[in-house]
């Protein structure tokens, strides 16, 4: 699953709306569902914005792999 989509979720979890993303993190409505539509990009920054805000944590781990395998 993707970062944004990820978000999407949390939020409809949470009960929250991007414009309440947006209020929250301090970034312009418009720029929020620009990103969470992909018509931007995600910066280091804004995901530790909106992980603080959502009281969420990145964890970054590699993609199954099948090493060693002929």
């Amino acid at each position: 699953m993707d970062f944004s989509r990820t978000i999407k979720h949390v939020l409809v979890d949470k009960g929250l709306k991007a414009s309440d993303l947006a209020r929250m993190t301090g970034y312009s409505y418009q720029y929020v569902l620009d990103v969470l539509k992909g018509k931007r990009r995600w910066n280091e920054t804004m995901i530790e914005k909106v992980c603080e805000v959502l009281d969420l944590k990145v964890k970054v781990v590699p993609k199954d792999t099948d090493i060693g395998a002929s």
